[in-house]
């Protein structure tokens, strides 16, 4: 939709760096019938188009893969998966500190049962002794309902909140980087067709108004939904919810309208024909310069793509190519050494300590006798990073930085990275006057300033960005972005990608403009500094001279190398036969701060 309207605004196409997948398909992502003419010339055949295919048990259901997506059995596989447990782990570590206790109480109640099943496998390889009468009955099996209870409830709370968070973040993270070569012209070519429209899907609701309804829309919202102007201005998005549209995703969203906070969350939407879309949905309040709520915005990607190729998620893969391995015996019963292997997997390290340094005692014989008797073997000493272990409880109690249940907090980086980190919103032409902007850009006197005040560099681009916005087009331009803006001209800006997106209102005309602002991929803002202002010469209401002040210092000090000279030469001098340095210090002695009164020079 937005393409570049001059020579000194078009970017340059440049290979990317890496492979990036297509986050939508040029088509529907489910295999759907197609109805195709039949061209053949039969006498006998009166079809018209070709006879439906076959129902095949395998094809790609997309809202059926979306829900084993957000699963219990998904989050099991990640549990399975070292790498990813580890990303995960570290996910809520830096963004969700607050779900690290239910992360924390499940591994530990998980532990306990693990526990008892290892006990239950070594009591059922109990064998009965001849002639012991009570040997000959089995034990119980020892079984402890509520814990597993409170284990799966701790569980169902990640995969219901922190699940959808940690897949959310893993695709903004690939949506970011295919939206900013996307604008900046450097998206590899086989992708561009995929990402038609990528950039402008977007629309603007109004809480004051009930049912906080859509007041205006991009042309990519109504292309990519299906649903026109007429019919989406005046309604609530959630019309574009279905029946396996996940629940808890819709409760996010409203608290998150509810409470006035940024939100960003992952779920299934459904286009007009009832064809399914995975829907990435970014949505942020926008504040007045009194902090009264006035409008939403919300920004839309399709992901499907990324789903049906399971970008980031190698343990849905897994989970989709494989059954699951159950290692069962012929009774159904798992092996003793599988489960204390289950068990060990989860040792922390100081068990794995006590474990090797006890382990195996009571089947030792000579073992210990002999260390007894000769060298005490050292242990091997273990270097680690402490930034990357984990601590214990004992470096806890001691350690303020630590966070909640002995869990290091590592520095917090503030909100999550989203597509859309630094955005306005103008008036239509001609007033294209910024009404809100995004935190990053928000600094004093931007909000009602004129938005073409902001664009620096050569003048052409001011008028064909001011041509475009009078017309309703998109346009994607490189400008120099002011900060602030300079009645001397002498501000040079920063070299930034602008991406401009009309937003229609019910009758088509543009009710508001969405700019995104895009830094070179690779590019580090860099600081400039101003020399620093000269410092006023009136002190005390009165005007300091320093050049006054350095003639004076030299005079004072001249005059008592004078007086120091003088003293040398007299015989009965104290000072005489002495070093030039001791002459030098004790003709100073005494004589306290030299200039101390002498520092200004008013006139």
């Amino acid at each position: 939709m937005a393409h570049s309207i001059a020579p000194s605004i078009a970017p340059s196409i440049a290979p990317t760096v890496q492979t990036l997948p297509p986050l939508q398909a040029p088509g529907p992502v489910d295999e759907v019938d197609r109805m195709q003419p039949l061209l053949e010339d039969d006498p006998a055949n009166f079809d018209l188009i070709a006879a439906p295919p076959e129902e095949v048990d395998g094809a790609y259901q997309l809202d059926q893969h979306a829900e084993q997506l957000l699963s219990r059995e998904h989050l099991l596989a990640m549990f399975a998966d070292r790498k990813t447990l580890l990303k995960f782990t570290s996910f809520l570590n830096n963004h969700r500190p607050q779900s690290i206790p239910t992360l924390v109480f499940y591994l530990d109640a998980l532990k306990a049962l693990r526990a008892i099943r290892y006990a239950n496998a070594v009591s059922a390889a109990l064998r009965p002794v001849d002639g012991l009468d009570f040997t000959s009955t089995p034990p119980g099996a020892t079984q402890n309902d509520e814990l597993q209870k409170k284990a799966d409830q701790a569980f169902d709370q990640l995969v219901r909140e922190d699940l959808p968070a940690y897949v959310t973040y893993t695709w903004i993270s690939v949506v970011s980087t295919s939206v900013q070569r996307r604008i900046t012209g450097t998206l590899a070519p086989h992708l561009r067709e995929a990402s038609e429209g990528l950039a402008e899907v977007f629309c603007l609701t109004d809480p004051s108004r009930k049912d906080n309804p859509i007041v205006f829309a991009s042309e990519e919202f109504a292309r990519t939904t299906q649903y026109g102007m007429g019919y989406s201005i005046g309604r609530n998005c959630r019309f574009l919810q279905g029946p396996r549209t996940n629940p808890h995703s819709i409760r996010r969203l409203a608290e998150a309208c509810k409470t006035s906070r940024e939100h960003s969350e992952v779920f299934v939407n459904y286009r007009r024909d009832g064809s399914p879309f995975i829907n990435l949905l970014m949505t942020a309040p926008l504040f007045d310069s009194k902090g009264t709520l006035r409008y939403f915005i919300g920004a839309q990607v399709d992901v499907s793509g990324l789903l049906k190729e399971m970008t980031g998620m190698p343990a849905l893969e897994k989970m989709l190519e494989h059954d699951k391995d159950n290692r069962h015996d012929e009774n159904g019963q798992r092996h003793q050494n599988e489960e204390f292997k289950s068990l060990s997997e989860m040792f922390n390290t100081t068990e794995l300590e006590t474990v090797r340094q006890c382990g195996g005692r009571m089947h030792r014989e000579q073992v210990d006798d002999e260390r007894e008797e000769g060298v005490q073997p050292r242990p091997r000493l273990l270097l680690t990073d402490p930034s990357s272990e984990l601590l214990d409880d004992s470096q806890v109690s001691n350690n303020p930085s630590s966070g909640l249940n002995g869990v290091r907090r590592l520095p917090e980086n503030g909100k999550l990275e989203g597509v859309y980190q630094h955005y306005l919103l103008i008036r239509p032409a001609p007033s294209l006057r910024i009404l809100f902007t995004s935190p990053s850009l928000r600094v004093p006197g931007i909000l009602q300033s004129p938005f073409l005040h902001r664009i620096g560099g050569s003048p052409r681009v001011r008028t064909e960005l001011a041509q475009a916005f009078a017309e309703g087009r998109g346009v994607t331009a490189k400008v120099r972005w002011l900060t602030r803006v300079e009645d001397d001209g002498e501000e040079e800006g920063r070299s930034r990608w602008i991406h401009c997106t009309p937003l229609l209102g019910h009758g088509g005309a543009v009710g508001v403009w969405m700019v995104v602002l895009v830094d070179e991929e690779g590019s580090q803002s860099k600081r400039r500094f101003r020399p620093a202002p000269p410092v006023s010469q009136i002190i005390g209401g009165k005007e300091y001279d320093p050049r006054a002040t350095k003639e004076k210092e030299e005079k004072e000090r001249a005059r008592l190398e004078m007086i120091v000279d003088g003293e040398s030469q007299r015989p009965e001098s104290s000072l005489s036969g002495k070093p030039p340095m001791l002459r030098e210090n004790s003709a100073f002695s005494g004589i306290g701060s030299i200039g101390a009164d002498i520092s200004y020079q008013f006139r």
